[in-house]
């Protein structure tokens, strides 16, 4: 029998919740508070120059599968350009290049050939590297739950395995900060673990980096729409959720900043940690729900420069020793052609800056530029625009691996879906999409 089902949250997560539900019959309603989708995974055009700016900047990986799914059932999967070779290049202050390049070989072959082809790195390093392809190749279950216990960081787990500090800079820390978005100080080693494992143990297609060849919303919130309202459903946005009206266990209505309320069999947050929070009835707060301000987010700042003339002919480039991670040649990502150079600039675990004003961030990326790239110390500055995600995923420190809540809890009709739910995976998109089909699932079972 299809059930009422509204999704509050119009990102990742909600949308694939949404698809999955709509596609089996059920009659769902999306409520997005602001005026667009996307959640926390968007993009807008710069109203000086008409480019497309990302929000922050997403790398996909072919071990992605429910988001290669997601994109597939809503027509969308031909917006992602996957390498044909699994490849990441690094950029370091003396302008050197070094290029991690997996061969054709079977899993995890593959990625030793590919770090024992790095440059930069000393073959002592790379062979102590073994130890970390020897710990991920242990029993899984027993490897990720012994991380856990022992309260593990990243720091702690790579110096356990005789990681030099070399290695750590050039290699583990950088692909640390780009997927857990935490520093290897305070990160979790387990998530860690996990990213390695479904990256390196999948086989080359699993490691494999995708890229949107569209802005982020252009990927998939229109896709997912369509197939939503295609199929009887409904997509709000401007639909601000006040408030969770709770009775006997239950939510009875989700309550709109317009003073309407609005019905339905089964409610699904997908909205970040604290927006939830000030949802949910005082009681609540104060007693099954209090984990949820104990889960802290880490931001993402994204510096985009617009300058005369090319400055990098690579589409991105990890960056070792600089106060900056990656550069994204977004003229190459999305195939533009255009005698002038857009780039994005990212600072993942951004706490330290995320204050900064615009101009203090702006002349920091070009003073860290012209340390890296020649070509930009001739070029002028057009344009710039300064996004700031505060809450951009959740902090993945060790105690955030006890408290991360799974899709059900004390309210019975309530699932949580989300990219910070205990997915098993990183806060990324496969974790946002994964929530929303496993929050899915949970109807589907009832």
């Amino acid at each position: 029998m299809p059930k009422r089902v509204v999704i509050i949250g119009g990102g990742f997560s909600g949308l694939s919740a949404g698809v999955a539900l709509a596609g089996a019959g059920h009659r769902v309603r999306v409520l997005e508070r602001r005026n667009h989708l996307g959640g926390r995974a968007y993009s807008f055009i710069d109203s000086r120059t008409g480019d497309v700016v990302d929000n922050g900047q997403h790398l996909f990986m072919g071990c992605y599968r429910h988001t290669i799914a997601f994109l597939k059932r809503i027509d969308r999967l031909d917006r992602l350009h996957f390498q044909a070779r699994p490849r990441v290049d690094f950029l370091d202050l003396n302008h050197e290049f070094a290029s991690f390049s997996c061969p054709p070989l079977p899993p995890p072959l593959h990625a030793l050939a590919g770090l024992f082809g790095m440059g930069g790195i000393t073959l002592g390093d790379k062979f102590r590297a073994l130890n970390i392809g020897r710990a991920l190749q242990s029993d899984t279950e027993r490897g990720a739950e012994s991380s856990r216990q022992n309260g593990q960081t990243v720091d702690l787990w790579l110096d356990g395995l005789k990681q030099s500090s070399r290695i750590k800079e050039r290699f583990w820390y950088p692909m640390s900060i780009a997927t857990l978005n935490e520093n290897p100080g305070t990160a979790s080693a387990r998530m860690l673990i996990k990213v390695l494992r479904e990256a390196f143990g999948g086989g080359r297609e699993a490691t494999r980096i995708g890229i949107s060849r569209v802005g982020l919303s252009d990927l998939y919130t229109d896709g997912a729409q369509r197939f939503i309202e295609d199929r009887g459903g409904e997509v709000r946005t401007g639909a601000a959720v006040t408030g969770l009206n709770i009775g006997r266990g239950k939510v009875v209505s989700a309550e709109l900043k317009d003073g309407a309320e609005v019905g339905g069999d089964y409610f699904i947050s997908a909205v970040p940690p604290n927006a939830l929070y000030s949802l949910l009835p005082e009681s609540f707060r104060a007693g099954e729900f209090a984990y949820l301000a104990r889960l802290e987010s880490s931001p993402i700042v994204s510096i985009n420069l617009w300058f005369d003339r090319p400055v990098i002919d690579r589409a991105f480039v990890g960056l070792i020793g600089t106060r900056i991670q990656w550069i994204f040649n977004k003229d190459l990502t999305l195939s533009l052609d255009k005698k002038s150079n857009q780039i994005a600039v990212i600072i993942s675990a951004a706490r330290g800056f995320v204050d900064w004003t615009k101009d203090e961030l702006v002349e920091m990326a070009l003073a860290e530029l012209t340390r890296l790239l020649p070509e930009s110390r001739t070029a002028r500055l057009l344009h710039s625009v300064i996004v700031k995600e505060r809450e951009a995923t959740l902090a993945h420190t060790v105690e955030s691996d006890h408290i991360r809540p799974g899709p059900t809890g004390p309210v019975s009709n309530l699932i949580l879906a989300g990219d910070w739910t205990d997915t098993g995976l990183p806060a990324t998109i496969e974790s946002a999409v994964l929530s929303g089909q496993a929050a899915a699932e949970i109807i589907f079972n009832s």
